[in-house]
């Protein structure tokens, strides 16, 4: 084990430091439960209206969460920041991108490269970030604010170059252990303060997140003096560091103290605790850290996870360092019941998990809650989601992608550069089977209020969904050149009428939130068209080089009716044509 560090010991408290991670609450609760990373909040949040977030601040209070990653309100940080420092508004509007990439600006990947946010939307930003702080802070849900990494504008004398992300510049970066790097930083804590309202009790921020050049740098000494500028700031501050593609290096945990420091453990591995505990050894030293689920990239559509590894979550707690768990999708709401069982498995004594016999009657008392009635179709049909899409013992980046979202080839697997590739885990026609019984259950069930029949009608839609896409991609090897004619034309055919099925949101009921309609009136009610655009970019080409296809092309490809009508359905029709030719 390494030695401690002791350069943060005066001046903090000891009943700050134990604030920061009680070693159990008084039920025997994991004392972290935080909710989103960087990556949620732009593709399932970045256009809430205030009303919306009270009600998902109040959910989030509800579920048990008490800690919450906040970026509203880091337009107006960064622009009192530049602006103190003496950068011209053009400069500082070139550097502020649209709400749908500061994700990947805040973690130093991008910067805004004329997003076109006003100054309006930039004081409007700064207000929106402190009321939801405020309303999180009343329900008892810390808040996790951006902390300093020494980002900065392209072009800043001094400051070190850091490569390329995709296609995209990264912001260079000041040496941490440079005097110019405190100076910033203490004008950035400063006047994040005054945008927010308060000290924050815990930031966050990444050093070269997903790359970036540390060649020169002193790391373990750079992350020293990231953390030394926190302290100073507000001292017992606790910094959250996020462990994704080999992060935190060894030379950056060596740096980190233990007393302010937690690692998100980002697990994205739906085998997780099935077969063994690997998972409770993450190797992250004596550095405190956090269990945190990644069960979906990008908001993409489809039905996935596993049971089974959220029913033991609570294995984790056999690490020394543990320290309770994280709810990081990147996109939120898209399977339900395992959100649902994650958060329940959260909230129980640290260290719980389930038996088959349990797991099977939380399921039993699952459906009853969200239908409000007990059916023996809908209970089967369950039964048989549970050991098919929702038991998934392989490691992938998400949900199997609908092939129709991809840019279309005969061998086409997935959509996105690293969507999961090899098809199904399970069988499809257990799936047709589940779909014939929610069928069946919809012509003659009674539920006993709306929301009931709302979460039924909107289940039965997700999994005709996800049956139609796996007979597309079941089609895709008789669509080619094969020997028999009428055989290509009729897969052909096929494939066709299956599109047409997810891009014709007149012939059947689609909820709410499967309609691209949904989410530009929230994007234009919030920035315009300028913010409708810019959701658009993001579900399609995401760089906005629209005649280029980038390694970020269809990465948050989703299936909305419009989308489809508009955008995948006429690729295919083009090549479908094209092969006919």
């Amino acid at each position: 084990m390494k030695m401690k560090n002791t350069i943060f010991a005066a001046g903090i408290a000891a009943s700050a430091i134990a604030a920061c991670f009680p070693a159990k609450s008084p039920a025997g609760v994991a004392p972290i439960r935080l909710a989103y990373n960087y990556c949620t909040l732009s593709y399932t949040f970045a256009y809430y209206s205030d009303e919306a977030w009270a009600g998902e601040v109040d959910r989030l209070a509800k579920a048990g969460y008490n800690t919450a990653l906040v970026i509203d309100g880091t337009f107006k940080v960064w622009q009192a920041t530049l602006a103190e420092l003496g950068y011209p508004d053009e400069e500082i509007a070139k550097f502020i991108p649209d709400e749908c990439t500061r994700a990947w600006w805040l973690m130093a990947n991008l910067t805004g490269e004329d997003s076109g946010v006003d100054a309006a939307t930039v004081e409007e930003d700064g207000k929106r970030g402190r009321y939801i702080c405020s309303l999180m802070r009343e329900k008892g849900i810390e808040p996790v604010l951006q902390g300093f990494t020494g980002m900065m504008p392209l072009g800043t004398p001094g400051a070190i170059a850091q490569g390329e992300w995709s296609v995209y510049e990264r912001p260079p970066m000041l040496d941490p252990t440079g005097e110019e790097f405190a100076r910033v930083a203490e004008v950035w804590y400063r006047n994040l303060e005054k945008v927010y309202g308060f000290k924050p009790k815990y930031l966050a921020g990444d050093l070269f997140h997903e790359g970036g050049r540390t060649a020169g740098i002193d790391v373990t000494e750079a992350v020293r003096k990231v953390q030394q500028t926190q302290q100073k700031a507000f001292p017992g501050v606790t910094w959250i560091v996020q462990a994704w593609q080999g992060n935190p290096t060894r030379e950056v945990r060596a740096g980190l103290d233990p007393r302010f420091t937690l690692i998100e453990a980002l697990v994205k591995d739906m085998g997780a605790f099935t077969d063994d505990d690997s998972v409770c050894n993450l190797g992250f030293d004596d550095l405190p850290w956090i269990w945190c689920e990644v069960l979906n990239f990008g908001g993409n559509h489809g039905l996935y996870g596993n049971l089974k590894t959220y029913s033991r979550i609570g294995r984790a707690a056999k690490s020394a360092t543990f320290r309770g768990y994280g709810a990081l999708s990147e996109g939120f709401f898209t399977n339900p019941v395992c959100q649902d069982l994650f958060e329940d498995m959260m909230m129980r004594e640290a260290g719980s998990e389930l038996s088959a016999a349990e797991l099977a009657e939380w399921l039993r008392a699952w459906i009853a809650k969200r239908y409000g009635v007990e059916d023996g179709r809908i209970s089967e049909a369950w039964r048989i989601l549970a050991r098919t899409v929702y038991n998934c013992s392989r490691c992938q980046e998400g949900t199997v992608e609908n092939v129709l979202c991809a840019y279309p080839s005969l061998e086409a697997d997935n959509a996105s550069t690293w969507g999961p590739r090899g098809g199904l885990w399970y069988s499809a026609a257990e799936l047709e089977r589940a779909l014939g019984l929610f069928v069946s259950a919809a012509g003659d069930v009674s539920f006993p209020d709306g929301r009931a029949r709302e979460n039924f009608m909107l289940d039965k839609y997700d999994l005709e969904r996800q049956v139609r896409a796996n007979r597309m991609r079941a089609l895709l090897p008789f669509m080619g050149d094969i020997p028999d004619k009428a055989q290509r034309e009729n897969a052909r055919a096929a494939f066709l009428r299956e599109a047409e099925w997810f891009a014709n949101a007149d012939g059947h009921s689609v909820p709410e939130s499967f309609r691209l309609g949904t989410y530009l009136a929230q994007a234009r009610a919030r920035g315009g068209e300028r913010a409708a655009r810019a959701f658009c970019r993001m579900v399609t080409t995401w760089t906005g080089q629209e005649f280029q296809r980038t390694t970020l092309s269809d990465y948050a490809n989703r299936e909305y009716p419009e989308l489809v009508r508009e955008y995948y359905l006429p690729r295919w029709k083009r090549f479908l044509g094209d092969l006919a030719e």
